[in-house]
């Protein structure tokens, strides 16, 4: 295991105190993907430039004035600085680098774009770092990992702590350079609190099948999903999380959409009321799909929140009924034609945090996702009793259990 730092990498270091400067991130054709948020983030910004352009000129000319005008235009300024976030994250992927530092026992870190940069600090005093992983080959690709190519060298390290969740350190460099660096901080941390001890550095890659050993997943505490055996199988019922927690950030969201799409409306409306003038239809329809766009997460929200299921294994088949405020749906597969059941991405994101699902993979088919936005663990410990009972692996390709090897002979 390397223990070196590459030459790319650039330490400071005073005392028990260090910096690691990253390079910009090397990722080739993907890193055009950072033109999809820099687009959105600037088309979403020019709505309220315009509006508070409008605004700020009609003050200044004295043509209106008023509470409601400066009123209005801090309500746009809102979304004026939602808008810059997506713009952010497209320009960290075109050219961003990374600093990650540990001063004065707290870790940090510092994405950068050319000369400017905003700090996460990762921990609250007088915590603890109880272990860094770093993640390689979560790279997918229709449900296969991505072994070759730029996405099959890309790694994330995270830190966990004595208290709260962990907490994403870096992203988008390769496993080395990041194995590297969690090694060094982690003597560089022990040193420093010799109390707390040495953090534990731990390695994850998926694309190595060695580390693709079955595990035993315990039942989370406090879970309301209730599994009970049968005489051919089990039963699994999974009850509504709640509207709060299923949107898992995307209700809130969608409701301060909603306020803004209200907002533009009414201020381009009004507009064209006083100058006697309609709206051109274009407009019109621009208006109507972000609106469409808006109710759309609300719904999905909602959706996501009050989803129930029941999920039934019987005579080597996995039957689910799912249903939500759309009605219901059914699946039914044989045991022979499912090639892996687990907990991974849906590649939905919140806050820059993948958003997990329950996920069944048919045997030449596309996978089947459920439950997107449920506790991780919880998920995790559902994939791990399907899997048991209908003795089936977490990745394709993998055996399972005696009745697999017998599948297989």
């Amino acid at each position: 295991m390397p223990s070196l730092l590459p030459p790319e990498i650039r330490v400071e270091a005073v005392r028990d105190d260090v910096s690691y400067q990253l390079p910009v991130r090397s990722l080739g054709k993907l890193r055009l993907v950072g033109m999809v948020p820099l687009a959105f983030g600037l088309f979403f910004i020019s709505m309220p430039l315009h509006t508070l352009i409008g605004t700020l000129q009609g003050v200044m000319s004295g043509k209106t004035s008023g509470v409601f005008q400066y009123v209005f235009a801090a309500f746009m300024t809102t979304f004026l600085v939602a808008g810059l976030m997506p713009v952010g994250i497209g320009l960290v992927v075109l050219f961003g680098r990374c600093r990650v530092e540990w001063r004065e026992k707290r870790l940090s870190t510092v994405e950068q774009i050319g000369p400017f940069g905003w700090r996460r600090r990762l921990m609250i005093p007088k915590s603890c770092i109880r272990k860094l992983t770093v993640s390689a080959g979560t790279t997918r690709v229709n449900g296969k990992v991505v072994t070759t190519g730029t996405m099959a060298n890309l790694a994330a390290m995270a830190a966990e702590f004595d208290s709260g969740k962990p907490r994403l350190v870096a992203i988008g460099y390769p496993r080395d350079w990041l194995q590297a660096v969690a090694e060094d901080l982690s003597r560089r941390a022990g040193v420093s609190s010799p109390l707390a001890g040495r953090p534990v550095v731990e390695v994850l890659d998926e694309a190595n099948p060695l580390q693709a050993a079955p595990e035993e997943v315990e039942r989370p505490p406090g879970t309301a999903v209730r599994v009970e055996p049968t005489s051919n199988g089990l039963s699994m019922v999974v009850p509504p999380v709640g509207v709060r927690k299923g949107g898992k950030g995307l209700l809130g969201f969608s409701i301060m959409w909603c306020l803004f799409m209200a907002a533009f409306t009414f201020a381009w409306g009004a507009g064209a009321h006083s100058k006697s003038r309609a709206v051109p239809w274009p407009l019109w329809l621009f208006i109507a799909a972000f609106w469409a766009i808006g109710l759309g997460m609300l719904t999905g929200a909602i959706n996501m929140g009050k989803r129930r299921a029941l999920l039934l294994v019987a005579n080597g088949r996995l039957k689910v009924a799912y249903s939500g405020i759309w009605g219901t749906k059914q699946w039914e597969w044989p045991r022979e034609s499912i090639a892996a059941i687990r907990a991974d991405g849906s590649g939905m994101e919140v806050n820059h945090r993948p958003v997990p699902e329950l996920q069944v993979h048919p045997v030449g088919g596309r996978k089947v996702g459920f439950f997107a936005g449920r506790p991780e663990n919880e998920l995790r410990w559902m994939a791990f009793e399907l899997r048991r009972a209908l003795e089936v692996p977490a990745e394709a390709g993998a055996a399972v259990g005696r009745g697999a090897a017998a599948r297989t002979e």
